[in-house]
This record gives C-alpha cells, structure tokens and sequence, in this order.
C-alpha cells in the first residue's frame, strides 16, 4: 500500500486504503487522485471500509479537487469518483 509513494505509482483505477493509517492517507489519496487527472481517467475507486473517519479524510481531501463521490450501491465502503 505504501508504494504509492514511490516514484513509478502503480496507476489501478481502484485504490484501498484497508491497513492504511489515517496520516498516510491525505497523501496517498492526493497522490492518487492527482496521477488520474493527468492521466484523463474518467472514473475511479476507493475503497475506505466501513471507517467513518477514514470516509471523513476521503471527503476532505476530495472537496479540496471540488468533487464529490458516490458510494457504490450495495457497498458504501468503496467511494466511487468521476474526474471529468
């Protein structure tokens, strides 16, 4: 999980943040998310678990890039995001 960090991210269109700790998750997520807009992708995933501060870390950093998610139905632990 913490490759993400590294400088060839892997660029899955879906990222989980299961086992991740809350502090690693703002940069991993704008990480994540920024990779995919330049890239263009038009929709992707993230997978919170059933956490609600990890939901509420998400969110955050997602009004900072003026969007906003929807959870998949039937699963609300897995965020998805269209970037266009």
């Amino acid at each position: 999980m913490i490759k993400i960090f590294q400088k060839n991210i892997n660029m899955d269109k879906t990222l989980d943040l299961h086992g991740l700790k809350h502090e690693h998750v703002y940069r991993t997520v704008d990480q994540f998310i920024g990779g995919h807009i330049i890239k263009r992708t038009s929709e992707i995933s993230i997978i919170t678990g059933r956490s609600i501060k990890m939901k509420e870390i998400v969110s955050e950093i997602l009004t900072d890039y003026h969007i906003t998610p929807q959870e998949e139905f039937a699963n609300p632990g897995k965020l998805i995001i269209s970037l266009r």
